[in-house]
């Protein structure tokens, strides 16, 4: 074979490669075409990127105590004649709100009388024996040491007198301990012993003052230690969800309990109007942080994985005129519907809301307005 046809087999040989390699990026191309034709257009809802407030709350149940609440004892240990009350009942601070059974005290007064009467019987005759004795020295008849023993004899008299006086007084007092009577003003909300029952170390009931109570709270260590006087409160009975009543953090514990690992909290609440009642079961929503100007998406929108909780990791559909991009995001907390969004997208961004599920990097999307039901509210 000569040069000249060597030449001419070569050139020929590149011209097919070229050629076949033409075909092959025409034959990529049509089919990246038509795989891209084949993707169908999905109907989607977006919603642009907004900023509000972030709320931080926890919900903790706890009841209402009475912050004056007195328990009334009897001084006589005895066992309880009568109950003048039921729960419920409003008292004055004097009324009489039990007896108790007392004869020894009854008993101790007859004889203090019986022991005074001795007294004054004795005085009397120790003063006509003075006055004799004096009759009887002022006529010469006695010693002026006689007269001064009549003197003493009736001075002791005197003495045993008051002494007797005093220990019927005791006795007196004593006596009127039999009947127990309110320590101040309020109503009655714990009767604790009955009538029959030993009026002895146990309170006989409980007396609150209804216009000042208390919610008393037990709350989770994690939350507790993060607490301050003054935060706000949402208070309403378990009973009664929509009697809501508003006040701030009064009293926080010193210590956390090492068995249920809570904190001591109290909210103080004004009473007046008589609505809210002392032992009921109660909800309490405390306000921990508020964060303004946080962008936030609908939680509908946000596409999570197994490992969301642990890195905050998610992703989003954004979209870019008539298509969808899959974007990266990393999340904070919920709220309610929607995901604080800590980096990953941009004010005036849309993301897709609902649809997303079906889409893929580059889809094409046709966008509709959301329905009423589908809007998330902002805070």
């Amino acid at each position: 074979m000569t040069r000249t046809h060597a030449l001419r087999g070569f050139a020929a040989l590149a011209g097919v490669l070229l050629l076949s390699t033409g075909c092959q990026k025409s034959e990529a191309a049509n089919a990246k075409v038509n795989a891209e034709a084949t993707i169908p257009t999905r109907t989607v809802t977006v919603q642009t990127v907004g900023r509000g407030s972030v709320v931080t709350k926890i919900d903790i149940v706890g009841e209402l105590q009475g912050i004056e609440e007195v328990r009334v004892f009897s001084q006589v240990p005895d066992r309880i004649r009568t109950l003048t009350v039921n729960e419920g009942d409003k008292v004055r601070k004097g009324d009489i709100i039990a007896t108790i059974w007392g004869e020894a005290q009854a008993e101790a007064v007859n004889q203090a009388e019986a022991g005074l009467e001795a007294a004054l019987a004795s005085r009397d005759a120790a003063k006509d024996s003075v006055i004799r004795m004096r009759n009887l020295f002022e006529n010469h008849s006695i010693t002026a040491s006689q007269l001064e023993a009549s003197e003493a004899q009736y001075r002791a008299a005197e003495a045993q007198v008051r002494q007797a006086t005093a220990g019927v007084a005791s006795a007196g007092v004593a006596k009127n301990k039999t009947v127990v009577r309110s320590p101040t003003s309020g109503v009655v909300s714990q009767i604790i012993l009955r009538e029959g029952d030993l009026a002895s170390g146990s309170p006989i009931l409980t007396v609150i003052r209804p216009d000042r109570l208390k919610a008393v709270l037990r709350v989770p260590e994690r939350y507790f230690l993060r607490m301050k006087r003054g935060m706000k409160v949402e208070i309403s009975p378990l009973a009664k969800p929509d009697q809501v009543v508003e006040d701030k953090v009064g009293l926080l514990g010193p210590v956390v309990d090492r068995t249920s690992r809570t904190g001591l909290v109290e909210v103080y609440l004004n009473n007046k109007d008589g609505k809210l009642v002392a032992g009921s079961a109660i909800r309490a929503v405390i306000e921990l942080d508020r964060r303004e100007n946080v962008m936030l998406i609908p939680g509908a929108a946000a596409i999570l994985s197994t490992e969301t909780e642990r890195t905050g990791r998610a992703s989003v559909f954004v979209r870019d005129g008539d298509v969808a991009h899959e974007r990266q995001i990393k999340i904070g907390v919920r709220q309610a519907d929607e995901l604080e969004v800590l980096e990953g997208l941009k004010d005036g961004e849309s993301v897709v809301v609902r649809g997303s599920a079906f889409l893929r990097e580059g889809n094409p999307i046709h966008v509709v307005e959301p329905t009423a039901s589908n809007t998330t509210a902002r805070n």
